[in-house]
């Protein structure tokens, strides 16, 4: 909620960055069918409600692990992603989880996801 009233306090748009695997992509579908994209249809009137709009980037790929995907994500979700979403389950080689923590890592230092210090719930 802190960081919606955030972006609607600066007069920009609240964004969601989404990345992983095809399911996310949206493969099979037409990408406005898209996990991320039908996300946006059914929060978009929520958030204008609210006085801030809403700002959905599908930056997922497929058959891509997050190892190197992780150490690149300001080339693929933005700098200015308030949320960060990312689909793990299907490429992660063995179930080993030392690249979804870099992929988190990395994440906590793009510009508006990293955290705050000023009140930031």
């Amino acid at each position: 909620a802190g960081r919606i009233r955030r972006a609607r306090d600066e007069q920009r748009s609240f964004e969601m960055a989404f990345g992983g695997y095809s399911v996310t992509v949206g493969r099979g579908n037409y990408f406005h069918q898209s996990f991320p994209i039908v996300l946006h249809g059914i929060l978009d009137s929520s958030f204008l409600k609210l006085g801030a709009k809403l700002k959905v980037r599908n930056a997922a790929i497929g058959g891509i692990p997050s190892f190197p995907y992780g150490w690149c994500l300001p080339n693929f979700l933005g700098t200015s992603a308030d949320v960060v979403s990312w689909d793990y389950s299907m490429n992660e080689a063995g179930g080993v989880a030392q690249g979804l923590e870099a992929y988190i890592r990395h994440a906590m230092y793009l510009k508006q996801y990293a955290p705050h210090s000023h009140n930031d719930p």
